[in-house]
């Protein structure tokens, strides 16, 4: 006979589909209405989960949307082909795919935005950006142990220049963000002195 507490190490399905109901209220919101409307109040009625429930999950909206963006961009795939330029294209295509299809499109705009208006936003967007350089780097760590990157290599500012014309096509100049741009990103970077 049960006790009627759950049995550890297994989630109660009940608990399961509202976090799922939850997380896809935010993103929807914030794809629709940007931050400002995915506030913990717009998020319970569209999703039909008591704001008290929420408030057990996620301690403010900011973690909400985090989590809600995170499961909208999963994480990057570990890379390392061999070869550092397929590893990066890879890695800086799936980046050009995240931001020009599906939620997290909207989404990044919405955090980046958010960012530069609320210290919790911005906060949070230094940590995930923080997770999100991670494959990357490591891939360019990659490179430098097999003698592709030169040995004095900055890493971080590799990374500024290979992400920042991504980020540029896709929020201010709006022309193609394909991989035949993402090969030129890459190409360009690694030929640099």
């Amino acid at each position: 006979m049960g006790t009627g507490r759950p049995v550890t190490g297994r989630r109660d399905p009940r608990v399961v589909r509202s976090r799922e109901r939850v997380l896809a209220a935010a993103v929807a919101l914030v794809a629709e209405k940007g931050m400002s409307g995915a506030t913990i109040e717009a998020v319970a009625a569209r999703s039909g989960v008591a704001k008290t429930t929420i408030y057990r999950q996620w301690p403010h909206q900011a973690a909400l949307v985090l989590e809600a963006f995170r499961g909208a961009a999963p994480d990057a795939p570990a890379a390392d082909s061999g070869s550092l330029r397929d590893d990066l294209v890879g890695l800086l295509g799936g980046l050009a795919d995240a931001l020009t299809s599906g939620p997290a499109a909207l989404l990044m705009a919405a955090l980046l935005d958010a960012a530069g208006r609320d210290a919790d936003f911005a906060e949070l967007h230094a940590q995930e950006a923080r997770r999100r350089h991670r494959p990357v780097l490591a891939v360019m760590e990659l490179g430098l142990a097999n003698g592709e990157l030169p040995a004095d290599a900055d890493l971080d500012e590799l990374l500024d220049r290979l992400a920042g014309p991504v980020f540029h096509r896709r929020f201010v100049s709006g022309l193609p963000l394909d991989r035949r741009f993402v090969e030129h990103v890459v190409d360009t970077v690694l030929a640099a002195p």
